[in-house]
């Protein structure tokens, strides 16, 4: 293992940990899609997870790919949702 290997796995924690915290703070919200987003960072923090794993098992590497295509969807649509719930929430200025 090296540097670059460790960093990863601090990296990949620190994103696992905070997605859990949004998630649980987008869970009780009254906002709209407070469940959608919720849910979307609960899904990143697993595939995030099993990015980890499937890193660290020689056998399971060739699920490497489909671990990234998955935190990458995840984040998509959970930034999507957020950024409809924000202009719903707050609508731009009239100039």
């Amino acid at each position: 293992m090296n540097v670059l290997s460790v960093l990863d796995h601090i990296v990949s924690l620190a994103l696992v940990i905070i997605c859990w915290w949004l998630a649980h703070q987008n869970s009780g919200g009254k906002e709209p899609f407070s469940g959608w987003i919720s849910a979307g960072y609960g899904l990143l923090a697993m595939a995030v997870m099993a990015s980890l794993l499937f890193h660290n098992i020689t056998d399971l590497r060739w699920l490497m790919p489909y671990a990234a295509l998955a935190e990458r969807g995840a984040l998509a649509v959970t930034l999507g949702a957020v950024a409809v719930r924000l202009a719903w929430l707050y609508a731009p200025p009239d100039h």
